[in-house]
């Protein structure tokens, strides 16, 4: 079974490595590849804490500081996994999405008292800062990188599609699902997805895709890579 892997590097080799540990055959064609900012003029100046919202987000800080003595707050536990990789010691996980980083906000810091450090993509899902801030805690916010879309769709992707090969394809974010969207459609293969089980990360994810070109779009029932791989019977 060939399993198509949309997601950016180097997330989209691990993935590779778990669908393979299952027994299928993955199909690695990133969608987006991620830009690192060339500067990252964050001031910590009473900051208390950070909060990523990706594993890109603690790769991207890394490239351009060094400082990981502050807590890091993070959306779920592959973040929260880099950011102890990166070096960061006082970690801790929402282990879920956006709004659970909220209520962990919510939960172990004070509004008035704290003051919070967003650092985020360019193409943001949700308005974490606005949603806090909304709360009365005090937080900035940093872009420091942006996942760019391919403007082709990538020549492995095209081919397992072509010769109807693909069995699934895994899609870890909205923007890798619009992305590829829009790129099947320019490459006229969208009448070849009717035999290809969609499997998403999020509800989110599954609206950037018309669920009608598909044999069927199944979306986790949290926004993780294991539940995601459950959804087509893996369970590791």
């Amino acid at each position: 079974m060939k399993v198509l892997i949309t997601r950016s590097e180097p997330g989209a080799t691990r993935t590779a490595e778990q669908v393979r540990r299952r027994g299928a055959d993955p199909v690695i064609a990133p969608l987006l590849r991620i830009e690192f900012a060339d500067e990252i003029e964050a001031g910590l100046s009473r900051i208390s804490a950070l909060l990523f919202t990706s594993p890109n987000g603690v790769r991207a800080w890394l490239s351009g500081r060094s400082e990981t003595d502050l807590p890091a707050f993070c959306v779920g536990d592959a973040t929260a996994r880099a950011a102890l990789e990166a070096g960061f010691s006082k970690v801790r996980s929402a282990g879920g999405d956006a709004n659970d980083l909220i209520a962990l906000c919510e939960a172990r810091l004070v509004p008035g008292r704290h003051r919070l450090l967003h650092l985020r993509g360019a193409h943001a899902a949700g308005d974490i800062a606005g949603a806090l801030q909304a709360r009365g805690f005090e937080v900035d916010e940093a872009v420091i990188y942006e996942a760019v879309a391919e403007t082709v769709l990538p020549p492995k992707a095209a081919q397992v599609i072509r010769q109807r090969e693909l069995a699934v394809a895994l899609f870890h974010s909205p923007r890798a699902a619009i992305a590829f969207t829009a790129l099947v459609e320019d490459a006229d293969l969208t009448d070849y997805l009717n035999t290809v089980i969609a499997v998403t990360i999020s509800e989110a994810a599954a609206s950037g895709l018309v669920r009608s070109d598909w044999a069927a779009v199944k979306v986790a029932e949290t926004p993780d890579e294991a539940d995601m791989l459950g959804r087509i019977g893996f369970d590791g």
